[in-house]
């Protein structure tokens, strides 16, 4: 596949950065990342443990264990995609139909999802699409593109510092901790990351496929995302901003990748049952 424009003009600024044009799980996509692995997980495990000591964690036992079940399924599958990651799984007491997952294993789902994730298979269609943004990379990415397009190209802090600056190798140096709240949006009100249409498919794919891969029946995403639709349609349309996907259009998507997913899911159960 060839590399992305931003790699190829990364690589062009490589002797002030610290380049890896890599590709993402399953779609292959190529993708730039300025930004340590590592140094991006251990700031959102603070930003993680920020959020718990600002919101309530619930209570409600069926809620708590169809997660813990959900997560460690999923969380088996990749591994390999996510080797050092120190996997935690929380439900807070919020209403809002959210959920949402960090590099280093930190997967957070608010209560009000469960009004559309109503089994373990739908359940694990949102946490598989979540998790799959963070094996996808999207943080890095967007942290990568920021420092690159900021200033035509020149590395500064890119949001309000909450921690030091991080270098980056060669001089450079970015407020990382600052920039991966500014991403995810936290707040006393929890995350609301807002991904670009090409950020959700891609984790629509990819994530469809992990869920197949842990046994869980893939056409409950269709019905999650159903039912999404439903919920935009009461409200008069797509509940998000212009750049994010509507529900429709993220439906017809899913069925596409469909098929495959079910292939896999057969070689589950007889690998798991």
């Amino acid at each position: 596949m060839k590399p992305s424009l931003l790699c190829i003009v990364a690589i062009a600024l490589s002797p002030l950065l610290l380049v890896s044009c890599s590709t993402t799980p399953v779609t292959g996509r190529s993708q730039l990342n300025l930004t340590s692995d590592a140094k991006v997980a251990e700031m959102t495990i603070v930003a993680f443990e920020q959020m718990k000591s600002q919101m309530p964690i619930s209570k409600d036992p069926i809620y708590n264990e169809m997660l813990q079940t959900v997560g460690e399924r999923i969380s088996q599958q990749v591994f390999w995609d996510m080797p050092m990651a120190e996997w935690e799984f929380v439900v807070f007491d919020q209403p809002e139909i959210n959920a949402f997952a960090m590099p280093g294993g930190k997967v957070g789902v608010f209560e009000g999802l469960f009004q559309i994730a109503k089994t373990e298979d739908e359940l694990a269609s949102v946490v598989a699409h979540e998790i799959a943004h963070v094996t996808a990379r999207h943080t890095h990415e967007r942290l990568s593109q920021q420092m690159l397009l900021n200033t035509g190209g020149q590395v500064v802090g890119i949001a309000a510092a909450i921690a030091g600056p991080t270098s980056l190798g060669n001089g450079a140096y970015v407020n990382m901790t600052g920039a991966i709240m500014g991403i995810y949006g936290m707040g006393a009100q929890g995350a609301a990351v807002a991904w670009d249409r090409g950020k959700e498919a891609e984790a629509d794919q990819i994530g469809i496929m992990y869920m197949a891969k842990a046994g869980y029946d893939p056409s409950a995403a269709i019905t999650v995302m159903e039912r999404m639709v439903e919920m935009e349609a009461m409200r008069g349309g797509n509940t998000y901003n212009s750049t994010h996907p509507s529900s429709a259009d993220r439906l017809d998507l899913l069925h596409s990748y469909l098929e495959e997913a079910m292939q896999e899911y057969e070689k589950a159960k007889e690998f798991l049952y």
